[in-house]
């Protein structure tokens, strides 16, 4: 397991991937604030739970979109930029459609 975060962590730790989480983190958190009633629990079709997925996935791609490299692995496992960009690309077509 310790190989396969390290890999993958290795993987996505390029300027451009980078550049990208970031563009999407942002324009995901812009979302949220423009317009917070979609993203709501009493007044959209998202559960609480998506909610803090939605939060979790802006914050780490900030984290990996500024250039700060967790050392340890457990933090490597909490920011893993694959699933975070991919729950960012997910709310923003969510929030367009």
């Amino acid at each position: 397991m310790r190989a396969l975060i390290q890999t993958l962590y290795r993987l996505m730790d390029k300027g451009p991937l980078r550049a990208l989480s970031l563009i999407l983190a942002l324009w995901l958190a812009g979302c949220v604030i423009w317009q917070p009633s979609r993203f709501a629990a009493r007044t959209s079709d998202l559960a609480i739970w998506h909610g803090l997925v939605l939060i979790w996935a802006v914050c780490a791609g900030v984290v990996h979109g500024t250039g700060f490299r967790p050392q340890r692995l457990r933090w490597q496992a909490l920011f893993s930029p694959l699933p975070a960009m991919l729950v960012l690309l997910t709310g923003i077509v969510w929030f367009y459609y």
